[in-house]
């Protein structure tokens, strides 16, 4: 199994460019839980709800430090797939970017 840590991936993202690290300490789990739910509720030209909601979303595998094992994604392609903290940083400028909603655009011939 080659899943990336947390710290792996904030420091690859720091690597690429990301203005500051996380801060994770366990005494701040619960404050930062609430303020993350009250962030999410926000009205969206405020411009906190969209990361607030994804961090809502994300902020369990954070806190219970799940890792991925991705043995049957590498038997199934025969290779390993590009680590998350080599397009972590990209992806999240593009969700920035994008207002965290990707840009619809109609198939062709559609």
């Amino acid at each position: 199994m080659q899943s990336s840590t947390v710290s792996q991936i904030t420091d690859a993202m720091l690597a690429a460019g990301m203005k500051r690290g996380p801060v994770f300490s366990k005494h701040l789990k619960r404050p930062a839980s609430l303020a993350i739910r009250a962030l999410a509720r926000t009205p969206r030209a405020w411009g906190a709800a969209p990361a607030a909601s994804l961090l809502k979303v994300f902020l369990p595998y954070l806190n219970f430090d799940t890792v991925f094992d991705n043995q049957r994604v590498v038997a199934e392609l025969g290779e390993t797939p590009v680590p998350f903290g080599a397009y972590a940083n990209q992806l999240m400028q593009f969700a920035t970017d994008h207002d965290f909603s990707y840009p619809y655009r109609p198939w062709p011939g559609e």
